[in-house]
C-alpha cells in the first residue's frame, strides 16, 4: 500500500471475476493468492487440494486474529470485555427482493444446462461445416461470442442473489453507519452491474436462438424486476464510487 501499488479497498466492491478484471494487478488480494498458488506449485502441492486450502485458511485466520488484537490494542478496545451475547442477525430470506433474486438464480440455473446443450450441439455441427465450406469460419467467432456471453450469465446469477442478500442484512442490522452504509451501497452497486451485464448477454442470446426465446424473455422480465427493485431499496447504489473502479 506504502508503494501505491494497490489501490486500498478495491476488493470490497467487486465481483470476484478476477480474469476479466483490468485492475487485477492493482489489487492486493489478487496478488496474495497468485503468490500462494506460486508458493504451493515450487513445493509440488496442488494448491487446489482441499487440505492445502484449509491449511492457508487456517494460516490466515491467525493472521486475521493477529492484526484484530493489534487494532483493538491501538484503539484502548478490551476484546475480553466485550458482550458475550450478539443480537440475533436480520434474516433476509423473506424479503421480497430476495425471493425474486432466488427464483432468477433458479430459473438461471436451468436455462443455463439447456443453454449449454445448444452450444456443444453447435461446436460440433460447426466443427462439420468448416471442413465443408470454409466461409463457415466466420461462424466460429460467433459461437465464440455466445460462449462469453454464456458465461457471463453463468458468473452473475449467483452473485446477484449473494449481493443482495448482503445489501439486504447490512442495511437492516446496521442502520445509521457509515461503513456499513458503503457495503449496503456498494454491494448493492456490484449486484446492478451483474444484472445490467446479464440482461445484455441475455439479449445477445435471444437474438441468436429462436428456441430460447421464449424462456430468455421470462428471465428478462425476471431480472428486470430486479433492477427496478434494487433502485427502490438502495438508490445511494446510483452515486456510490467503488475504488479504483468509479470515478
Amino acid at each position: 500500500m506504502k508503494e501505491n501499488k494497490y489501490i486500498p479497498g478495491i476488493y470490497n466492491y467487486c465481483d470476484r471475476w478476477c480474469e476479466r478484471c483490468p485492475l487485477k494487478n492493482r489489487c492486493f488480494l489478487h496478488a496474495r493468492e497468485e503468490k500462494r498458488l506460486t508458493r504451493h506449485k515450487a513445493r509440488g502441492e496442488d494448491p487446489y487440494d482441499w487440505n492445502i486450502v484449509m491449511q492457508d485458511i487456517k494460516e490466515d485466520f491467525k493472521e486475521t486474529l493477529t492484526l484484530l488484537r493489534k487494532f483493538a490494542e491501538e484503539q484502548g478496545i478490551d476484546l475480553n470485555a466485550l458482550p458475550e451475547e450478539e443480537p440475533e442477525p436480520y434474516d433476509p430470506s423473506n424479503h421480497p427482493l430476495t425471493k425474486t433474486a432466488n427464483n432468477y438464480f433458479k430459473m438461471t440455473r436451468k436455462y443455463l444446462e439447456e443453454l449449454r446443450k445448444i452450444i456443444n450441439k453447435e461446436r460440433e455441427d460447426l466443427a462439420k461445416r468448416v471442413e465443408i465450406i470454409p466461409p463457415a469460419e466466420g461462424d466460429i467467432e460467433t459461437l465464440r461470442g455466445i460462449i462469453s456471453n454464456y458465461e457471463v450469465i453463468s458468473w452473475y446469477h449467483a452473485l446477484i442473489l449473494v449481493k443482495i442478500h448482503r445489501a439486504l442484512q447490512s442495511k437492516m442490522e446496521h442502520d445509521k453507519d457509515e461503513f456499513a452504509q458503503s457495503d449496503v451501497d456498494g454491494s448493492a452497486k456490484i449486484a446492478y452491474i451483474g444484472i445490467m451485464k446479464s440482461m445484455n448477454a441475455l439479449k445477445v442470446i435471444y437474438d441468436w436462438n429462436e428456441d430460447l426465446r421464449d424462456v430468455t424473455l421470462t428471465l428478462l422480465v425476471e431480472i428486470e424486476k430486479l433492477r427496478n427493485g434494487i433502485d427502490r431499496e438502495f438508490p445511494g447504489h446510483r452515486t456510490f464510487k467503488r475504488p479504483g473502479f468509479d470515478k
